[in-house]
């Protein structure tokens, strides 16, 4: 953070403050008439960028984030022109660094009353976007603000299109990664968080012995799973609901991508192995009871006509994703979770089952064959449970399912094949 330590008789700093007094010089102007209090608030930012400028020893710093106060009640005057520009000269803050923890909490709260608006929220988006990464400064409730924020965007509304309902959804991953960049990074000790910036933390179920940075990424993941289960989230307070296929590809990142985090801190691997692995069997219920229709039969009264209550149908998104997270569960912990990789694998054996529909046939296979083609994870099925007494025989019933499934279009296509056909081709 060069810029924050800079005084202003650096040249690149004048040149900064010469184009924040002309901007607030613009915002007088707009707001002369209209609104005269922050017309004052401007000039007063105004006198105290000019005794900075003329003091080579005045710290740049703690000057920028004196004049946060005249944006900030720009930001509130439900004006759209008004609050575009104000957003612009808090981007511009935020690029250079000019705002300490503190004020990032008033942009914080600032953005968020204007979500809640459902004002310019490409443009709030975009800052809280800039905010989180250019800084470390947003730890805690602000940080749970900022994910409130954006979560809000990404179901489409009738004021609110697709384009920025996408935009909301690339921003959540993007927040959720750099959380968890930041808690390894704590980890590894390459980076320390300034207790005073972190502010207080209402509804924080988090381990008291976690650092700051891991708190954060502790609470997240903890409300991913909760929404995915179909609960309100503790910590995003005012978060209710999310797409589940979204949910799920969150924690796909997060179990992807950080695995270092759930090896280096014991809290994350309890989280791991109590909710995640019992949220993802809870969600493959639907896909082991579920039996494919059998073909219409053509005499009334016949097969199609059975009665009985249906299972409940899978879901094509869901199952794809669940599917996707126990292939990286076995792949990147199966170490922490033989038990419940025992349970992942038989479960997605069964998928094989000719009674299963096409597209989980499908699903299936191609999650045994990204594990099929590992040798070393084949020698550790057979070393955890083919070769232990009381355990499931996983690699004998990958072979036999993937046999029987081949067996399978063998016969599907002698009886779609003609009986002349057949005869000419077995001769």
């Amino acid at each position: 953070m060069a810029f924050v330590s800079a005084v202003t008789g650096d040249d690149s700093t004048k040149k900064f403050m010469d184009v924040l007094q002309n901007d607030f010089k613009t915002l007088s102007l707009e707001t002369k008439k209209k609104y005269p209090q922050i017309r004052e608030a401007c000039d007063e930012a105004i006198e105290k960028l000019a005794l900075a400028s003329n003091n080579p020893q005045a710290s740049l710093y703690g000057v920028v984030n004196q004049i946060l106060y005249p944006l900030v009640q720009g930001c509130e005057s439900k004006d759209v022109k008004i609050i575009k520009f104000c957003l612009g000269t808090i981007q511009r803050l935020i690029a250079q660094q000019g705002i300490d923890a503190k004020g990032a909490r008033h942009v914080v709260d600032c953005l968020y009353n204007l979500g809640q608006a459902g004002m310019l929220e490409l443009k709030l988006l975009q800052t809280a976007a800039l905010l989180m990464t250019t800084s470390d400064l947003v730890h805690g409730d602000t940080l749970a603000r900022t994910m409130v924020l954006c979560i809000r965007m990404v179901s489409p509304s009738e004021t609110r299109d697709v384009s920025t309902s996408h935009a909301a959804a690339a921003t959540v991953r993007q927040l959720v990664a750099l959380v968890f960049e930041r808690a390894l990074a704590e980890a590894n000790g390459t980076l320390k968080v300034n207790p005073a910036d972190v502010r207080m933390q209402a509804n924080n179920k988090a381990p008291k012995d976690l650092k700051p940075c891991a708190v954060d990424a502790y609470l997240i993941l903890q409300d991913i799973i909760q929404l995915i289960n179909g609960d309100s989230a503790q910590w995003l307070v005012g978060i209710s609901d999310v797409p589940k296929t979204f949910g799920l590809e969150l924690l796909d990142t997060v179990l992807t991508d950080f695995s270092d985090v759930f090896f280096k801190i014991s809290e994350f691997r309890f989280l791991l192995k109590e909710h995640v692995c019992a949220l993802i069997i809870r969600l493959f219920s639907p896909n082991v009871k579920y039996r494919a229709a059998p073909p219409p039969a053509h005499i009334p009264g016949g097969a199609g006509a059975a009665g009985g209550a249906p299972a409940e149908r899978p879901h094509f998104p869901v199952t794809m994703r669940l599917l996707r997270l126990v292939s990286v569960i076995v792949h990147k912990y199966h170490d922490v979770l033989v038990t419940e990789c025992e349970i992942f694998m038989s479960l997605t054996i069964k998928f094989l089952d000719p009674d299963k529909p096409l597209w989980q046939r499908a699903l299936a296979l191609e999650v045994l064959h990204r594990i099929t083609v590992h040798p070393d994870l084949l020698k550790a099925f057979c070393e955890c449970y083919d070769m232990k007494p009381h355990a499931t025989n996983i690699f004998q019933d990958i072979v036999n399912a993937l046999g029987a499934y081949v067996q399978s279009l063998f016969v599907a296509s002698q009886v779609n094949t003609p009986a002349g056909e057949l005869n000419t081709i077995l001769k």
